[in-house]
């Protein structure tokens, strides 16, 4: 067979079939929805109220971003009527707090009492009383040097030059 003579045919037009998808649509019975919804949004609420009493009730460094931030703004009142502090004071603190989340994940940054759910004390923050009232955080970043060379096992090449 000739290429010219097999583009010319319109025989291979007859050969294509087409192929449906199938018309399936699951069936849902009302009747037993509605009975299991209410009793799945029962035990839901359920679930839900218990998780809201238990959220706090982990040690500082399994709470979530959200709770830490709702014990810093606790612990900001707190602090805002013991040193009779101001609304920009305060305001400060909280976004002192708030941006250096990350920096006070370890549960030795931060005293924190998981059965009153409260942050005693917070070890790194510096109240500084005598200029204006001010906080301020003293968090050591530990930087990790690379060693050049020294930890690295001798190659085939670094071992024959020795050697010679």
């Amino acid at each position: 067979m000739d290429l010219k003579t097999i583009l010319n045919t319109n025989d291979q037009a007859d050969n294509i079939k087409i192929h449906k998808k199938s018309e399936y649509t699951p069936t849902l019975s009302k009747s037993n929805s509605n009975n299991n919804s209410y009793s799945n949004k029962n035990e839901i609420d359920d679930l839900l109220a218990k998780e809201k009493q238990n959220m706090y009730h982990k040690s500082w460094n399994k709470l979530d971003n959200s709770s830490k931030n709702n014990l810093f703004k606790t612990f900001v009142s707190l602090e805002k009527q013991k040193n009779n502090l101001n609304e920009k004071q305060t305001l400060l603190l909280t976004n002192l707090l708030i941006k250096n989340i990350k920096k006070l994940n370890k549960i030795s940054e931060v005293k924190y009492d998981s059965e009153n759910c409260k942050i005693i004390e917070i070890h790194n923050l510096i109240f500084n009383e005598e200029e204006d009232k001010s906080y301020s955080l003293n968090i050591i970043e530990k930087v990790h040097a690379k060693s050049v060379g020294t930890n690295r096992s001798k190659s085939k090449l670094d071992k024959f030059l020795i050697h010679q």
